[in-house]
């Protein structure tokens, strides 16, 4: 569907000058009167009425505040006409006012079901106007009918047949013409076109008229149809102006022949009243034809200058952006890339190569998982944040996905991608993690970061058990006390260090807060853990801290260790490792406690001794 102002389909002046309205009345006068001379054959109504189509395009420029003085003109118009040349004065007024109110009420609905002004531009816009000429005709035909067969008998439903024909046929073919009169289309159109154009035109127009030579003043061979070919071409080369004026070509080779009977109209043995009729129905025919045909070619004109603009200025961003802008096709294959995607590949040629080729050969089940889910919801769109190496860097991209259904078919077209590089905003997050998970005295994990680590650990604990080791300094308190907190920080750095240098790679080392720490062991057994255990608290208590000459002092801590096999949480993970390192204070410190066990001597016998 195609967007933007509504109003862009017309080529409008606001409102019609007082000399351009006094035109389209003496126009309406003209023509209605020629047509009441002419087309009342039975001594009824006219057959052919193109006074409402002259009436509805005078009042549809207009302001509504605007349309009484125009109405009552029009009325006066119509009255002087009829009494003319039709029925006479003595009916003359309230066919008159049955006029006028039918192009008020086809002008009243046409902008009520279509405020776009549309209607010869559109599909939509086409059939609400169709749909306002049969509506309004027939609320005019009943009254209509009555005053016709008041004036000269017959039947009122001959009348309103008639009435509906002459008025409804009438209105269609005139309107197209009158319209584009009043609104300055044609003019605007003649000023606007190249001599080239004009030339076209008319040789189109010429063309017509040699068909409809060849098709009317003939009666050897049916060819009414030979028309519609140059109208179509006349039509789609032209547009509107070579639609309508191929119509009249028609319609006036038509009309000669109806009164000269000859060619199609001397075969048929109908009354001059029917063969009116029929060529009237032949000729909205045409043009039922031919209008299409326009409104389908302006709207392919308005949607590849959208196309054109949305297309320039998607090569401009494209261009000059450094996202990647990638399409796929239903594969997953690449057909387009910008120069940011080929700035990606290092240069290489991405065009046919599936989408997995720009990231880790590890990730390329994980993208085509996701384009898997794309193609499944394609009105959602899937994000993928991964790492890849390009040039010995690690790069981090950020990749938006999405299908493009078709509307048609149960399928999608292919994939809109863009890949932004985030590589500064990763690093930036993992070092504000960091710098939120590590404790700033030791350069250890926080207890923050403990207790994220241990969460998906403990969730699998019954597959894969885990040991937990808390480490707490025996009387740290008096060190503060006795030496200062300075002298208590450089303790707790050292310490630190001692434990990085025997923890193992499967060790998870973190401070939980003042002079407490914990390890995390995986994939160790029961002696692994007990042997690092030993180590470290015979490490600690190695340490010896120089505060003045000839001084010194060192510090020995207290470990409690416990097997975790079962999902639980971290804080009742953390208890459960509390309660032997409780113990362990409990029984002298400086030594090894483990959940279930005595003590550590029960079940290994120490290798490290603490001279």
């Amino acid at each position: 569907m195609l967007t933007g102002d509504p109003m862009r389909f017309l080529d409008p002046k606001p409102f019609l000058q007082a000399k351009e309205i006094v035109h389209a009345g003496l126009a309406f006068f003209a023509l209605t009167s020629l047509t009441i001379a002419w087309s009342r054959f039975s001594g009824g109504l006219a057959l052919v009425w193109p006074g409402t189509a002259i009436l509805v395009a005078t009042l549809l420029p207009q302001d509504v505040r605007k349309w009484f003085p125009i109405l009552t003109a029009f009325a006066l118009l119509s009255w002087l006409a009829t009494a003319l040349f039709g029925f006479g004065p003595k009916v003359a007024v309230p066919l008159a006012i049955v006029n006028v109110f039918e192009g008020f009420v086809i002008t009243t609905l046409m902008l009520a079901l279509r405020p776009q002004r549309d209607w010869l531009e559109s599909v939509s816009g086409l059939q609400r106007m169709i749909v306002s000429v049969v509506l309004g005709t027939s609320l005019s035909a009943l009254p209509g009918s009555l005053l016709a067969h008041w004036m000269v008998g017959e039947s009122w439903k001959q009348h309103g047949l008639e009435w509906l024909v002459g008025h409804g046929l009438g209105t269609f073919l005139f309107f197209p013409l009158a319209l584009m009169i009043s609104t300055g289309v044609i003019k605007n159109q003649i000023r606007k076109g190249s001599a080239r154009e004009t030339i076209e035109c008319s040789l189109h127009c010429a063309s017509i008229a040699v068909v409809c030579a060849m098709a009317f003043f003939q009666d050897t061979i049916a060819l009414l149809y030979l028309p519609v070919v140059p109208l179509m071409y006349a039509s789609f080369r032209c547009g509107r102006i070579g639609a309508v004026l191929g119509v009249l070509i028609v319609a006036t080779f038509g009309a000669v022949s109806l009164s000269m009977e000859q060619g199609f109209f001397r075969q048929i043995e109908w009354t001059l009243a029917g063969e009116v009729q029929l060529l009237q129905l032949y000729l909205a025919i045409l043009l039922m034809l031919a209008l299409p045909t326009t409104v389908a070619l302006k709207q392919h004109k308005l949607l590849l200058a959208e196309l054109r603009e949305k297309r320039a200025l998607e090569c401009l961003v494209s261009d000059h952006t450094d996202d990647v802008l990638l399409n796929l096709d239903p594969r997953g294959h690449i057909r387009y890339c910008s120069q940011a995607g080929h700035r990606l590949s290092g240069g290489e040629d991405v065009i046919g190569e599936p989408l997995t080729i720009l990231f880790d050969p590890l990730d390329q089940q994980l993208v085509r998982m996701t384009l898997v889910q794309a193609k499944e919801n394609p009105e959602t769109t899937r994000t993928l944040e991964r790492a890849v190496i390009r040039d010995d860097e690690v790069v981090w991209l950020d990749t938006k996905l999405q299908a493009v259904p078709n509307p048609d078919l149960d399928e999608i077209l292919g994939y809109a991608v863009t890949i932004r590089d985030v590589t500064n905003r990763k690093l930036a997050e993992i070092k504000m993690r960091r710098e939120a998970e590590t404790d700033t005295l030791t350069g250890l994990a926080n207890r923050r970061a403990l207790l994220r680590h241990l969460e998906p650990r403990l969730c699998h604990a019954e597959i894969r058990p885990f040991f937990i080791v808390l480490i707490d300094l025996d009387f740290f308190k008096v060190v503060n006390d006795n030496y200062g907190h300075v002298t208590g920080d450089q303790v707790l750095v050292n310490v630190a260090r001692a434990m990085c240098k025997v923890a193992t790679p499967e060790c998870f080392i973190g401070r939980l807060g003042g002079e407490e720490f914990a390890i995390v062991a995986e994939g160790l057994t029961l002696t692994n853990v007990i042997e690092l255990c030993e180590e470290l608290r015979a490490a600690i208590a190695k340490l010896q801290f120089d505060i003045i000459e000839d001084a010194d002092f060192r510090v020995t801590a207290s470990l409690g260790v416990a097997a975790i096999s079962s999902a639980m949480t971290p804080a009742e993970a953390l208890s459960k490792a509390d309660q032997p390192l409780y113990a362990a204070k409990a029984r002298g410190r400086n030594r090894t406690e483990i959940a279930g066990a005595r003590n550590v001597a029960q079940i290994y016998p120490l290798r490290v001794t603490v001279a």
